[in-house]
């Protein structure tokens, strides 16, 4: 676990970077396929001025996670490139009385002097994968695909419950 001051970087405006592997992350491990979960994904977190004197960063991850495709159940790559602008706050109350107008593309952080760098990128990853990837041509395989309903030659015809309950009424 890397721990780093978040409002330090957001003033001193440096940037922090590095390598991570993926397997490194035990939640989005359980979302991902086989080999990929050996995949290194690069980070690179630059402190901001953020907006209305509230520090900010931007986290920018690059790499390619392996999941499994919802059509064909083969394993599916995910190209992840992408840069999010960051807004930090010291408080959870702070954070939810920011206007969610204020927000605008920012996402809105409690932040603090000992920031789970790790953390961080393995959230902003999960939200990164899609809900449910696919390959781009993919078509799904008819012959996995099972129903439940019964053909119609099987399909014995009911008796009216209601009928049933009128002969008893006769007896």
């Amino acid at each position: 676990m890397k721990t780093i001051d978040i409002f330090e970087l957001s003033r001193s405006r440096k940037t922090i970077s590095g390598d991570l592997c993926l397997a490194d992350f035990p939640q989005l491990a359980t979302l991902l396929e086989g080999e990929g979960r050996d995949a290194r994904i690069h980070y690179e977190a630059t402190g901001t001025a953020g907006r209305d004197g509230k520090p900010g960063a931007d986290l920018t991850l690059s790499g390619v996670m392996k999941t499994r495709c919802v059509l064909c159940g083969e394993p599916c790559e995910v190209t992840i490139d992408k840069t999010v602008p960051f807004l930090f706050t010291k408080t959870e109350q702070e954070a939810d009385a920011m206007d969610i107008a204020e927000d605008g593309e920012y996402e809105v952080v409690v932040g603090s002097k000992k920031f789970d760098v790790h953390f961080w990128v393995e959230e902003e990853l999960m939200l990164s994968l899609p809900p449910f990837p696919q390959h781009d041509d993919c078509e799904p395989d008819r012959s996995k695909l099972s129903s439940h309903e019964e053909p119609e030659a099987a399909v014995t015809k009911r008796e009216n419950p209601f009928a049933v309950l009128a002969s008893l009424k006769k007896s």
